[in-house]
This record gives structure tokens, sequence and C-alpha cells, in this order.
């Protein structure tokens, strides 16, 4: 194992597996976790909604034991079991005390490397993921975000599509496509595994080395970059709010720019004292909720601003959203307001490593996106080098409202078209 700066250790078996450890030696638990660089974006055409699945599925049980036995073992640990599939990775993980470590790791691997995928688990789990799915499409916010995506990342590319799946898609899938996507994604020099509280680095990586090899079958073909959409996507449901996304393509992950955004996003909608949240909340009363956000993949990412307000508050919510996107570009922020969005980041982010669960999301994400994790004190200081004439470069380079995305929920899509269009051309 190789520091990769101070307190943080690298190491790879013989099979390709990553390994990573955080040691918090004043802890008595530690969180553990396997990624796997497959996701959404992974899904072939037609089969949205694969990568998901397959996740679900490996908790039906392994070769060696049934699902009861697994979640016994884990219950018997203290700890809880979970895991989540995103657009470009897959991660389980869990959280036990320390001398329960080689057994959550045992579980791990044979979620990974050894589920049984059975017929009859088949198609009880599609009927569990149809509920999830019916779950998001009962939510108007995530409704919005999903439209937003589509628009942002238009023409069928994956970033557009739903990590869970459409109904029509999950009906279709079948063992051989669980199977098939298996074999050429959950291979060793694909996953990697991370540990951050009371763990021993050398310890870890004799336990990684007991990993099954599982060799890459082929080798997977790179993603394709998205072209950002612009326009507007709408939908109607029976609400009493219009939920409303805007969304803005930025920088990919690797970028230093990412520090910057960061700022910029904190400034815009990241937080209570943030200017959206301020004037539009604070001081007019127009909303409940207002805030922006952002999002990172390996070649693009996103920000993106949302509000949720009656119908006829709508055209004054656009005009403010817009408002405060301009001043952005037209000239840096105050002094004070920069420190104090800085200070947020930098507080926010230490506050985070207190929790091995937040430092093992760090060092997971950052790994299967392709990045070395950056030390505590780097970030730290590239967060308070973001300058005002940074913000304002940024907000010019990429809060154009002319290359924006849009999306709205309402009782009306035709109101809704008349009402954005002012700020946004539809499509």
């Amino acid at each position: 194992m190789t520091e990769i700066y101070p307190g943080c250790y690298r190491g790879q078996t013989a099979s390709g597996l990553t390994v990573l450890a955080e040691p918090m030696p004043h802890l008595n638990s530690v969180s553990v976790g396997l990624w796997v660089r497959a996701g959404g974006r992974d899904d072939p055409p037609g089969k949205a909604g694969l990568a998901h699945f397959l996740e679900h599925m490996t908790f039906k049980g392994t070769a060696r034991h049934t699902a009861a036995e697994i979640a016994q073992a884990i219950d018997v640990l203290g700890g809880h079991l979970n895991a989540a599939t995103t657009n470009e990775y897959t991660f389980y993980y869990t959280e036990v005390l320390a001398d329960g470590l080689p057994d959550a790791i045992s579980i791990l691997e044979e979620l990974v490397t050894c589920p049984r995928l059975a017929p009859e688990d088949l198609a009880r789990e599609k009927v569990v993921i149809e509920e999830e799915i019916r779950a998001v499409e009962d939510s108007p916010e995530d409704v919005a975000f999903q439209l937003l995506h589509e628009a942002l990342w238009p023409g069928g590319h994956p970033l557009g599509q739903p990590v869970v799946g459409r109904l029509a898609s999950v009906r279709a899938l079948d063992l051989d496509d669980l199977w098939d996507f298996f074999s050429r994604h959950y291979t060793s020099p694909r996953m990697a595994l991370v540990a951050c509280g009371k763990v021993d680095p050398e310890r870890l990586s004799d336990q990684a080395a007991r990993f099954a090899t599982i060799p890459e079958r082929e080798e997977i073909a790179a993603w394709q970059p998205p072209q950002p959409g612009t326009g507007i996507a709408l939908a109607e449901r029976d609400v009493q709010q219009v939920h409303l996304v805007v969304g803005f393509p930025t920088v990919a992950v690797q970028s230093p720019d990412r520090y910057g955004i960061e700022v910029l996003n904190a400034l815009l909608g990241g937080g209570v004292s943030s200017r959206l949240f301020q004037r539009v909340r604070e001081e007019l009363g127009l909303v409940y909720a207002v805030f922006s956000m952002t999002s990172y993949y390996s070649d693009t990412g996103a920000l993106a601003v949302y509000a949720a307000t009656e119908e006829r508050k709508l055209p004054q919510v656009v005009d403010l959203l817009c408002h405060e996107v301009e001043l952005l570009a037209q000239s840096p922020p105050p002094p004070s307001d920069l420190a104090r969005a800085i200070q947020r980041l930098q507080n926010a982010f230490l506050l985070s490593l207190d929790d091995p669960s937040g430092r093992l999301a760090r060092l997971g994400t950052s790994t299967a996106l392709g990045r070395t994790p950056a030390a505590p004190h780097e970030v730290v200081h590239r967060l308070g080098a973001v300058t005002g004439e940074d913000v304002q470069a940024l907000a010019q380079r990429f809060l154009n409202i002319d290359r924006s995305a849009w999306a709205a929920v309402g009782p009306s899509a035709d109101r809704l078209r008349g009402l954005i269009r002012p700020c946004a051309e539809v499509a």
C-alpha cells in the first residue's frame, strides 16, 4: 500500500482490484464499500435500468448463501448493508465494528463475484423495481429533474435516461441480460474496495488479495461524451405547484474549474444564505423550495436550479432566476459574499471528514470516476484560492440562458409553455 496523501493509502491486488484505506484509529467502527465502474451509461440500447436491476438482484442470494443468511450475517455484526447505482458506477457498502470487518468484506465479495441470479427472484424483483419507478413518476420534483436530463443530454444519450429504467425496458429484461452485464462489467480491474475508520491498510490489502479473481472478458467501449441540448421539456400532472428546473452544462469531474463552479453554485443557490434563497424565498416569499446543485461525470457536468411555486407566480420566479444568473456574469460577487460561500464549502467539507462514511464516499467516488483523491488540505486550499473574478468568468462561460435546458411539471403544458417562453426557447 502506498500513501497517496498523509493518512490515506492505495494499492492494487494481483487481479487488478484497487484497494484504498483511510484509518481513523480513534473510532470503534469502520465503513467499507465496494465500487464497480458500471452504471446506467453502460446499459445497452433499449435496456435502460439493467445496471440498477443487477444491483437489486445481487441481494437475492449468492452461490454460497441465501438472501436470508446474508441478512442474518450482517445483522449479527450490528451493521447495515445497502447499495446504489449511478450513471457511471455502482457501489455496495456497510458499516460495522472493526472486529467485523473481515466478515463484512466477505459478504461484499460474495455479492459482486458470485450472485445467484435465479429465475424466481427475477420475476419478484421486477415488481419491486416497477414500484420504484412508479414512486419516481409520482414525484413531480423527480419528474422535473428527469425531464431536465432528457433535455440537457438529448438524442437518447444514456445520461438522459433514468438509471432506474422505464417500465417497458425493465419488464423486457431477462436472466441472459443480467449475466451478460455481470460478466462484462463486474470484473476485478473495474472494482475498488475502500475502508475508512478503524482499519489497518496492510490487513485490508491482505483481505482484498483473497477476493475471487474475475478477469476482464473483453475491452469495454469508451463512453461517448454527450452533446448538450437546449429548449424545454414539459409534463402535465395534477399538482398545485409548478416544479421548474433549469440546467447549464459545465465541466467534467477532473476539471480544475470544478472548485470555482462549486463556489459559483454556493453563491447562486447552494445554501440558505445564497442569492436565490434570500431573494426569492426570504424577501419575496414566492417559493418554499429553491436551490441550485452541481453534478459531475467523467466527461461533462451540470449546474441545475430548482424552484417550486404556484403557477401564477411562475413568471416572476423565472424572471428573478434569470436576473440572478445574469448578475453573476456582470460583475464579481462582493468580497463578503465570496468569503462566506468559500467558508461554507470548506467547513462543510471538513465536517464530512468526521464521519467515516463521508470519507468512504469521497474516496470511492473519486476512484470510480478515474480521479486520484485529493488531500483534504488541498481541497480546502483550492476552494480558498477561488477569486471573485474567477466566479464571474465561470458565470459568463457557463451560465448562459441561451444555452440552457428547461423542464417543468404542472397542471397544463400549454400554460407552462406560455409562462416560460420569455426566458427559454421552447422546443
